[in-house]
């Protein structure tokens, strides 16, 4: 998957880099608790869940349901691989996801998924300043660089238990580095499916279940908390297009509000403990798929997908111009014969 984004000035940049990178506010402080570390692991990881706003909780049925809920991988029945690589953004923050899923038996499966999301070849100044009689100037031979860098390993593990239920969790090692120090910490996710009938899913998602903790070497610690997405998926067929037409939403419960930017008046803002997205997908002879969405701020998605033998191409794109600019994302599924 590869994307790309417009470039734009915004005084709003800067703090929502920090934001996914944790860097804001007082980082190598020795104690307390910072908030917001989690959410470079809330950013898209397909096109496809993207397109819809991120209403993908109860469809999610694809190597990326390791990300979105594990339980929608007891439904595969091939081998899987997708690849991402994204500008985030900005052009110098790279987020980058590898997923894979095999099925251990035709009830069960499991997936391995990596993401990262970094800035390289950062100017540290820090030891840079020397000091020219009575003023302070920079010297250039001394200026060293680094690297931010987030890393997520999830390993996946989903079991069908009947023709309606599946369930899936997620163990994931969480890696941050930030110059010469990191944190590591380790979290738990869970995911139910609940097949009401051949048309109709509902799905459950519960993120960082016993929330997740981040230990820095400098003796700070970030917290992690919980979030439940519940969400539903109908299937409405056309037979005379030969065709179907899938709805889906999602409501997402969060354990503390999240501070984001209103794409209304540039403004930032703190949004409440309960959220909601929508989408729908529009498959045509199972080959061509028209998507489209509102996500949790209520931002226009839209997407477009195909399917060739063995692989599943995905597009999205959505508006982020008045602070971040557009984002347009291109993503590959490659399926495998056993």
């Amino acid at each position: 998957m590869f994307s790309s984004q417009s470039e734009k000035p915004n005084k709003f940049r800067f703090f929502v880099i920090c934001l996914l990178l944790g860097v804001g506010g007082n980082l190598f402080s020795a104690t307390g608790f910072r908030k917001y570390a989690g959410e470079f692991m809330a950013i898209h990881v397909s096109p496809r869940a993207q397109a819809l706003g991120g209403a993908f909780t109860a469809l999610a049925n694809d190597v990326t349901a390791g990300f979105y809920n594990p339980a929608g991988l007891a439904g595969i029945q091939t081998t899987q691989a997708a690849f991402m690589h994204t500008w985030q953004f900005v052009s110098f923050i790279n987020y980058d996801y590898l997923g894979f899923t095999r099925p251990l038996t035709a009830r069960k499966a499991f997936a391995v998924s990596l993401i990262r999301l970094g800035i390289d070849n950062i100017k540290d100044t820090r030891q840079a300043q020397v000091l020219n009689g009575t003023d302070w100037r920079l010297d250039p031979s001394k200026v060293k660089q680094f690297s931010a860098s987030d890393y997520v390993l999830f390993l996946s593990l989903a079991q069908k238990m009947n023709t309606r239920f599946s369930w899936g969790f997620n163990v994931k090692f969480v890696r941050r580095n930030l110059a010469e120090h990191h944190a590591n910490g380790l979290g738990l996710d869970a995911g139910v499916i609940l097949n009401v009938w051949d048309r109709l899913r509902i799905g459950a998602m519960a993120r960082n279940i016993t929330t997740t903790l981040l230990s820095w070497d400098t003796g700070e610690k970030e917290l992690v908390r919980p979030t439940l997405r519940v969400g539903t998926s109908y299937q409405i067929d056309l037979p005379q297009l030969n065709s179907y037409f899938i709805p889906n939403i999602d409501l997402v419960l969060r354990a503390e509000s999240t501070p984001k930017v209103s794409p209304d008046n540039n403004t930032l803002f703190h949004s409440g403990f309960f959220e909601g997205a929508l989408g729908g997908e529009f498959v045509f002879r199972d080959a061509l798929f028209v998507r489209g969405g509102v996500d949790e701020l209520q931002r226009a998605t839209f997407g477009l997908g195909i399917k060739i033998p063995h692989l599943n191409i995905d597009y999205s794109f959505t508006s982020y111009d008045k602070e971040l600019g557009n984002s347009h994302r291109v993503g590959v599924i490659v399926n495998f014969r056993h």
